[in-house]
């Protein structure tokens, strides 16, 4: 068993943290975790196939981490890996990207103690809403949050401390999906247990283009597929069927504002659009479809700099 720092006095807390191709990142994540206040961290780090010189980093801690390899299945299955490897009675986990700050294990256990799960809120790091926290822009909530999650993933996966049997009574994160895994499993767990909301952004959320929750075209299609589910007969929210287009129109409304963000105006149109007929009696919908269209019409308006080698 590998620890980074003990204290027997309090409860093991085994950090989980997936690593793909974040040689970039790295170093700047594993160290705001060596720098937490709480004393009993057990570090698990899952290189899920990388190909940079993430391992190599990893290896470079020795002791100080629990390395476990696997072929490329997905941060899913390596989050999973790493909870079934971990010790501690609680697990944290943290992307390969993300900073925590030195007092968020400490603090999130303290304020939610009487919780199995909690969250924190988080900061944009990078982008357009760097600085901001998440509350700025996605209500909060504790307690009992299944109608509030449904209608919106307000939980940063970076944030949230769990217990691990819990975790792992409950199959973990589902594999078969190729994104936002994370709010399938936090929308099964709030269907039967209260959350904890510790309202200190503890965690920097890295936003860069590689950043898996920003690339819309590829997480739509999931975002359809988990609300279906969910929705559906026997699903969590199975007794909320009057969410589902709100729901819907929200996922498609977020797709929007991120597809922009990413200059992918087309997509961004297609999304507002999307949104407007899942909720026809929202002003607000029609104010972000034509917010939408102006700006890919100004995309294609602006002029085009010449290319200087077609001139030499």
């Amino acid at each position: 068993m590998v620890y980074t720092m003990q204290d027997t006095n309090c409860d093991l807390v085994s950090v989980v943290i997936p690593v793909y191709n974040a040689e970039r990142y790295l170093q700047q994540t594993l160290d705001s975790v060596f720098r937490q206040t709480y004393r009993n961290i057990e570090v698990v780090a899952v290189d899920d196939g990388s190909t940079d010189q993430s391992l190599q980093i990893l290896e470079s801690y020795g002791d100080q981490l629990k390395l476990v390899k696997q072929p490329n299945k997905g941060a899913a299955a390596a989050r999973n890996l790493g909870a079934r490897v971990a010790t501690g009675k609680w697990i944290a986990f943290l992307d390969s990207d993300d900073i925590w700050a030195a007092d968020k294990t400490r603090q999130q256990l303290e304020d939610c103690a009487q919780y199995l799960w909690s969250y924190s809120d988080t900061e944009f790091y990078g982008g357009v809403n760097n600085g901001k926290k998440d509350s700025d822009f996605s209500p909060k909530s504790e307690g009992n949050i299944l109608q509030e999650l449904i209608q919106c993933n307000f939980i940063g996966t970076s944030s949230v401390i769990i217990d691990r049997e819990m975790f792992l009574g409950f199959g973990g994160f589902d594999e078969s999906l190729d994104s936002i895994e994370d709010w399938e499993l936090w929308m099964r767990i709030a269907a039967q247990h209260k959350a904890g909301y510790c309202k200190k952004a503890l965690v920097q959320y890295r936003i860069h283009p590689a950043s898996m929750s920003r690339s819309t075209r590829r997480t739509l299609p999931s975002h359809m597929v988990v609300i279906d589910r969910v929705f559906g007969a026997g699903g969590p929210a199975a007794h909320l069927a009057g969410l589902l287009n709100q729901t819907k129109a929200n996922s498609y409304g977020i797709c929007s504002d991120i597809a922009e963000e990413e200059g992918d105006q087309s997509f961004s149109v297609y999304c507002a659009l999307m949104a407007l007929r899942h909720e026809p009696l929202q002003i607000a919908r029609y104010k972000a479809m034509i917010k939408s269209i102006l700006k890919y019409l100004m995309a294609f308006s602006r002029p085009k700099r010449p290319n200087p080698s077609l001139h030499d």
